[in-house]
């Protein structure tokens, strides 16, 4: 999917006083339907992970995150998918989207660890109803997102400090 998006001189570019947050998401398909966090306070929905740390791959962040999350280990495929997300001139992020392999004993329903989120599986067909943030990230998987032999170029790299 390709986006053209009109170039904006440095002047006209909101300044958020921060830099871009960087978030590790995951996709994890049972059957048709789609692993999803929801915002328990305000409701809106979105794919589950969350910010990677320094020193950290995208990979191994949503490893931690959906271990500290949901109590369970799941094997972190491949890269989907990089979006980058400006909302307003209130924040900035980079969104790595990886695929995501269930462990064997996946629970028919996930208990969130943390009272602020839970966990939902939603049906594909159901999306394109569903707050789903951020939007472009919501767009790819109502379009039927990258199919799963597609990747992206995802190189990572260590310099020698």
């Amino acid at each position: 999917m390709t986006t053209n998006i009109p170039h904006q001189p440095l002047s006209q570019t909101p300044d958020h006083g921060c830099r871009p947050e960087t978030i590790a998401r995951g996709i994890l398909f049972r059957g048709s339907a789609l692993l999803l966090c929801r915002n328990v306070k305000k409701g809106y929905h979105y794919l589950p992970g969350g910010h990677i740390e320094p020193g950290e791959l995208g990979a191994q962040a949503l490893a931690r995150e959906l271990l500290e999350e949901t109590g369970l280990s799941f094997e972190i495929g491949p890269s989907r998918a990089l979006f980058e997300v400006v909302f307003g001139d209130s924040g900035h992020e980079i969104n790595l989207v990886f695929h995501v392999e269930p462990p064997r004993d996946l629970p028919e329903e996930i208990q969130s660890r943390e009272p602020e989120i839970a966990f939902d599986w939603v049906e594909a067909a159901a999306l394109v109803d569903l707050d789903l943030r951020p939007r472009s990230i919501k767009a790819w998987l109502v379009g039927g997102a990258a199919p799963e032999g597609e990747r992206i170029s995802h190189i990572t790299d260590r310099e020698p400090t």
